[in-house]
C-alpha cells in the first residue's frame, strides 16, 4: 500500500521508487525498463522546471511530472495485484475454483493439458490370449448433491439468520 501512495505523497519525485520496487517483485525485463523510464521522465522534468513557476514552462514540467506519477501508479497497482494473484495459485481472470467432484473419473494428461487416445483408453482391446476377470458386483451409491460452500464471511450468517427470521415475520402477518 505504501509503494502505491509513494509517487502521489511525493508528488511524483519518487515514481522510480515504486517502479524499482515492482521490477524486484516480479523480476521482469520490461518493469526494469519501465523503471528507467519513469526515472528519466522525473528528471527530464526536473530540468524543465525553471527558477520562475509563473511560467508555462514550469506548468508542463510539473505536469509532466505529475502525470508520469499518475500513469505509474495504475500500472504498479494492475502489475502488482495480477502479480499476487498468480503466487497465490489463481490465474488471473478465473473465477473461484471448480468444487471437488469424486465422482469425475480422473484421466492421465499431458503437461499440455490434451488428453492422448491412448491415455483416455489405456486397453481398447482386449490382449489376444487375455482372459476377462469378472468384476465383483459393488453396491450402487446415488451421487450426493454437493455440499453448500460455507461463506467466507460469518456476517453472511448472521444476515441469513435475519432474513429469515423476518420471512417468518411477514408469513405470520399474511396468516392473520
Amino acid at each position: 500500500m505504501l509503494f502505491a501512495l509513494l509517487p502521489l505523497l511525493s508528488i511524483g519525485f519518487l515514481t522510480w521508487g515504486t517502479m524499482i520496487r515492482l521490477a524486484v517483485v516480479t523480476r521482469r525485463a520490461r518493469d526494469w525498463v519501465l523503471c528507467g523510464v519513469s526515472a528519466a521522465v522525473m528528471i527530464t522534468g526536473m530540468i524543465l522546471l525553471p527558477d520562475d513557476v509563473e511560467t508555462t514552462q514550469a506548468d508542463i514540467a510539473m505536469g509532466l511530472i505529475l502525470l508520469n506519477a499518475v500513469a505509474f501508479t495504475v500500472y504498479f497497482l494492475v502489475v502488482d495485484i495480477k502479480h499476487d494473484r498468480i503466487r497465490l495459485g489463481g490465474a488471473v481472470g478465473q473465477g473461484p475454483a471448480a468444487p471437488y467432484n469424486p465422482y469425475a473419473a480422473t484421466v492421465p494428461r499431458h503437461q499440455s493439458g490434451h488428453v492422448s487416445p491412448a491415455q483416455a483408453h489405456p486397453h481398447p482391446h482386449p490382449q489376444p490370449h487375455s482372459h476377462p476377470q469378472p468384476i465383483p458386483a459393488q453396491p450402487v451409491v446415488p451421487p450426493q448433491p454437493p455440499a453448500q460452500p460455507t461463506p467466507a464471511n460469518p456476517r453472511i450468517d448472521q444476515v441469513r439468520a435475519e432474513l429469515d427470521e423476518l420471512s417468518n415475520l411477514l408469513r405470520k402477518d399474511e396468516g392473520k
